[in-house]
């Protein structure tokens, strides 16, 4: 499938900045995703305000791009000021919309009663927390449900925070089983179920987690690998699967690997979608076709195999709306928000699939300019 040409979308230039220009030539390294990015974009979520609460739900549009973008070291958002005031303040309606069913939470508001420093999900309607040491990133704190339970991974204490190159875990990441429901996530009523290795490779080559996905019987997670005074641009992204069957139960288990993430993962309108009940990922990522235009390529994996098959016909995709809730304290307000669904064909059968993952850099621009009305020159966020 060939699209339409560069110039038929919103794509104006809008005047070179320096800072989103080096975000975009290398994201994840010292010149693009700095701790200082990472600082702003904290700030830009705590700044609504004390008491609205910051849930996190796997299927919000903003929240799922901005975590594609930055776990995949593939693309990097925008985040400075770009001429026409902070554009960092406006990402908190990233972080304060939540989407689901109007369900109500199993503990009630006297029961819901996170401490203070605890990362907040709200998952299928119900509300979870996990309590954290005061000197751990809440942004790299993530539960996913899954068919055996919520599956959940806390950040590790870090050393060295104010030398970027130097940063690394003291302890490795582990991943946590809790009955769906149980609303606290803590070590002490959970199962462990997987410690990663810490080092990969070398005493001075540290393992990184990215983020985790659901699905089925599986969990999906991004990893990365990096070496102290050197960063973390400089390997490429992977996204493995464990079986969480096996897992739950106290087997040894062996991650499979599935993909290596590059920048082509980066160009247009790619994306990724997990099938939970087939338990099959969906690729879809595209090439230049040389007269100013892309080419969609289609990649359909058995997460329980790692085998993949390509897929021939033309992948379309359609937005719909959907109630979500938005919490001030303890008063939610009920509103819509965005979200995708693929369509798609399977040896003659037609498919449809919700986009868990947008990674092409099309969807942000997009986004942009139906939220703000200002157009992004693509130039400016060249990896050349």
């Amino acid at each position: 499938m060939t699209t339409g040409h560069k110039e038929e979308e919103n794509l104006i230039m809008t005047g070179e900045k320096e800072w989103y220009a080096k975000a975009g030539r290398s994201p994840f390294a010292e010149d693009g995703f700095t701790s200082e990015l990472m600082a702003r974009i904290e700030a830009a979520a705590d700044s609504n305000g004390a008491s609205k609460s910051k849930f996190r739900s796997g299927k919000s549009l903003g929240l799922t791009c901005l975590a594609a973008l930055l776990l995949f070291g593939v693309l990097i958002w925008p985040l400075g000021e770009w001429g026409k005031g902070d554009y960092a303040g406006k990402l908190p309606s990233l972080w304060s919309t939540t989407t689901g069913a109007a369900v109500q939470p199993t503990a009630s508001s006297q029961t819901y009663n996170p401490p203070v420093g605890s990362a907040e999900f709200e998952i299928d309607g119900l509300k979870y927390y996990m309590p954290l040491p005061l000197d751990r990133s809440k942004e790299r704190a993530f539960a996913v449900e899954t068919s055996v339970g919520i599956v959940w991974s806390p950040p590790p204490p870090r050393v060295d925070y104010l030398k970027p190159k130097y940063t690394h875990n003291t302890e490795p990441y582990t991943l946590y089983l809790t009955p769906k429901g149980h609303s606290e996530l803590s070590a002490n009523s959970a199962k462990r179920i997987y410690t990663f290795p810490l080092y990969a490779g070398g005493a001075q080559t540290y393992f990184d987690l990215g983020y985790i996905y659901g699905a089925g019987d599986y969990l999906l997670f991004s990893h990365n690998a990096y070496t102290l005074g050197v960063g973390r641009g400089a390997n490429p992204a992977k996204l493995a699967a464990i079986d969480l069957r096996k897992a739950a139960v106290g087997e040894v288990v062996v991650p499979r690997e599935l993909l290596t993430v590059d920048s082509a993962y980066g160009l247009y309108k790619s994306f990724m979608a997990i099938d939970q009940d087939r338990e099959e990922l969906l690729l879809v990522d595209y090439t230049e076709d040389g007269k100013g235009g892309y080419t969609q390529q289609n990649k359909l994996y058995d997460i329980a195999t790692g085998n993949f098959q390509v897929l021939t016909g033309d992948i379309t995709t359609v937005k719909n709306e959907r109630p979500v809730k938005t919490h001030y304290g303890e008063i939610s307000t009920d509103t819509k928000a965005d979200y995708f669904v693929a369509h798609y064909e399977v040896k003659g059968e037609q498919r449809s699939v919700e986009i868990n993952m947008l990674t092409g850099r099309q969807w942000f621009y997009d986004w942009w300019y139906d939220e703000y009305g200002e157009k992004i020159d693509p130039s400016a966020m060249s990896n050349q």
